[in-house]
């Protein structure tokens, strides 16, 4: 019996630190201003941001339509950058710690996009970096999302200092 109880204590112990390391992020739409972005482009950017969250190791994403269903009853509008309110009340719905907001517009022929992330409890930004994608074909989109995504997690070599701060931020707890 006393051997059971350790290898159950051991075991949520276990489990209580594994899902701590857990950083819940929710992915907005694409914010598009000038509203040049077609639909397709918009889900491009969206899921391959939210692919390359869930592709790393101690992250797990909420997407639009995650979102969507979770605040259809409280009319969930947005219309340029995300209130410090609304940040709270999206990380409250979700269980998300971190809100990642994206915005992109038509330039010299491609889509220059910006990303952030931002802490739910401070509303602060944690990271934010930009990519210009060449042109607006689909494999071309798919590539900058990942190049993006990776320079925020800290994935690929050659990253900024903001970009290292955000990976050890994440990565030290």
């Amino acid at each position: 019996m006393k051997r059971f109880l350790l290898l159950f204590f051991m075991a949520a112990c276990s489990m209580i630190g594994y899902c701590q390391a857990i950083k819940s992020v929710a992915i907005l739409e694409v914010v598009d201003r000038p509203n040049q972005l077609e639909y397709g482009q918009k889900l491009m950017i969206r899921s391959g941001l939210c692919r390359a969250i869930t592709n790393t190791k101690g992250f797990e994403a909420f997407d639009r339509t995650d979102i969507d269903a979770i605040m259809s009853e409280h009319d969930f509008q947005r219309t340029g950058l995300v209130s410090e309110a609304e940040i709270k009340e999206i990380g409250e719905m979700t269980g998300a710690a971190y809100v990642l907001v994206a915005e992109g517009v038509l330039m010299d022929g491609g889509i220059y996009l910006t990303a952030k992330i931002l802490n739910v409890e401070t509303s602060k930004v944690e990271v934010t970096d930009n990519v210009m994608i060449k042109d607006t074909k689909s494999a071309s989109i798919q590539n900058g999302c990942r190049t993006l995504a990776a320079n925020m997690f800290g994935v690929l070599s050659g990253t900024s200092t903001s970009t290292n701060k955000f990976f050890e931020f994440f990565h030290a707890k």
